[in-house]
């Protein structure tokens, strides 16, 4: 009797056992794929002269010195160019992952500029698949120059700027990335009657790594049909890009363009790259995480 006792409790046990991994092998040829989102479609939030896509990571804090000469073409008495500097140094803060804060300063007609930044749509696939990421920028900037004819009675609103940006990128695999940008940039005073107020212009840019270390990225926007257009040249640049590691990433690049913010680099661009109008430019960006 208590040999047959031990052989039923041994057949209910294997035949448990054997449902048990009946069950698991059913659960796991059920369950959905995970969701793998899209990381570092580029290595920081400025592309060259413009931003792109990325905001900054939680608790992390980005340093970015942005250095812009003088065109080529003034030749050796000017040191073709590397006479004539000016800086632009920022700060920007990553609330969440998505949600980021800035504020800067350049030399360039003494501005202030501040904005945020929210990533709208993130691109991933897996269980749920989106082919591209979405981020919003929203930036004011604050002229502090002063004003050629002190006489006039200037209204202090005068002295502000607004620049809408949506930002769709895409990263094609480990080595390539791009994104389009359209743009509006409102500018409550212009320096002649010709001039828009209203500016929109289109961007596109990306960049394609190398190595670990090295990558090249390009960047162009293109003024809509306008007087604006008319008078001023559409910005183009064209850089490397180093990464040395241990969140520092050093941009050197040539551009037709001196501003360092939109309101300057896309409306109010003179130079030409076919005249020469090239001048030399960085950005040094180094990230701090505050946690």
């Amino acid at each position: 009797m208590k040999k047959h006792f031990i052989l039923i409790v041994l057949l209910l046990a294997v035949n448990t056992s054997n449902y048990a991994q009946d069950l698991m092998a059913l659960l796991d040829s059920t369950s959905e794929a995970p969701t793998i989102y899209t990381e570092r479609t580029f290595k920081s939030s400025r592309l060259i002269n413009g931003y792109n896509v990325e905001t900054t990571g939680k608790n992390d804090l980005v340093f970015c010195i942005s250095h812009r000469f003088g065109p080529i073409s003034n030749g050796a008495y000017e040191f073709y160019g590397l006479d004539q500097s000016m800086i632009r140094l920022g700060f920007e803060y990553g609330a969440t992952d998505r949600l980021s804060f800035g504020i800067g300063r350049s030399s360039y007609e003494k501005l202030i500029d501040g904005y945020f930044k929210y990533k709208i749509l993130r691109q991933k696939s897996g269980s749920k698949n989106f082919p591209f990421s979405l981020t919003l920028q929203e930036g004011i900037y604050y002229k502090t120059l002063k004003w050629d004819n002190p006489d006039l009675n200037y209204p202090e609103t005068a002295r502000l700027f607004y620049v809408h940006e949506l930002f769709f990128a895409r990263k094609f695999g480990d080595a390539f990335s791009m994104q389009v940008v359209p743009v509006l940039i409102h500018r409550n005073m212009v320096k002649t009657k010709k001039e828009q107020n209203l500016v929109s212009a289109v961007g596109i840019g990306g960049v394609y790594t190398l190595n670990n270390w090295l990558s090249i990225s390009a960047e162009y926007y293109h003024l809509l049909p306008g007087h604006t257009a008319d008078t001023y040249s559409n910005s183009l640049a064209v850089g490397i890009e180093i990464d040395t590691g241990g969140g520092h990433l050093f941009q050197l690049h040539f551009s037709n363009s001196r501003g360092m913010t939109e309101k300057n680099f896309i409306p109010e661009t003179n130079g030409k790259w076919e005249d020469g109008d090239i001048a030399l430019g960085f950005n040094i960006i180094r990230v701090f995480n505050l946690k």
